[in-house]
């Protein structure tokens, strides 16, 4: 009989599908390194245009919610979105629903940047993935899928809780 879906199965494979998405994440920020080097951007530009570019539609970025996510004061957001918008990246658009708001949308120009520089990956990631079945393919879908919940949910614990600094790091302990 099968572990309810409830209760956690094995843990055979899953320290590697960690190591394997570590591996990934840190794959892709070299990647974005390397875009932002070849632009002339700040790595904070490449991560305010990747957190535009996967904005939820119901829920569209604006300049105050880039700043939180980013971890920014609204003024040094004003700079970096006046800087991406200066150099063809995004453009700025009023909220019909409430126009003293701002949305941060990418401009076509920089999507057509970003996807001559991107496009070669995704060829790259299909010729990889080309042998998968259709049923591997969901199994993958739904492991990233989970694994996004995951980390969105941490995320969200991680901004609930105070900001201790560094009373949670363990003490330093001296030798003689």
């Amino acid at each position: 009989m099968s572990p309810r879906k409830s209760e956690p199965r094995p843990a055979e494979g899953r320290d590697e599908l960690v190591r394997l998405v570590q591996l990934l994440i840190a794959e892709g920020q070299r990647i974005a390194h390397l875009f932002a080097q070849r632009q002339g951007i700040h790595g904070t530009d490449v991560e305010a245009l990747l957190r535009i570019l996967v904005a939820d539609e119901g829920r569209p970025m604006t300049a105050g919610r880039l700043a939180a996510e980013l971890g920014l004061s609204t003024g040094a957001v004003t700079t970096l979105i006046d800087r991406l918008e200066r150099d063809g990246h995004v453009r700025r658009e009023r909220d019909t629903a409430d126009r003293r708001r701002v949305i941060v949308r990418y401009d076509r120009s920089g999507l057509e940047l970003a996807g001559r520089f991107f496009q070669p990956l995704g060829l790259h990631h299909r010729t990889a993935t080309a042998d998968f079945t259709a049923a591997e393919l969901e199994v993958v879908k739904r492991y990233l899928a989970a694994s996004i919940d995951a980390f969105s949910s941490y995320r969200e614990q991680l901004t609930a809780e105070p900001d201790v600094g560094s009373s949670d790091r363990p003490e330093q302990i001296s030798g003689p």
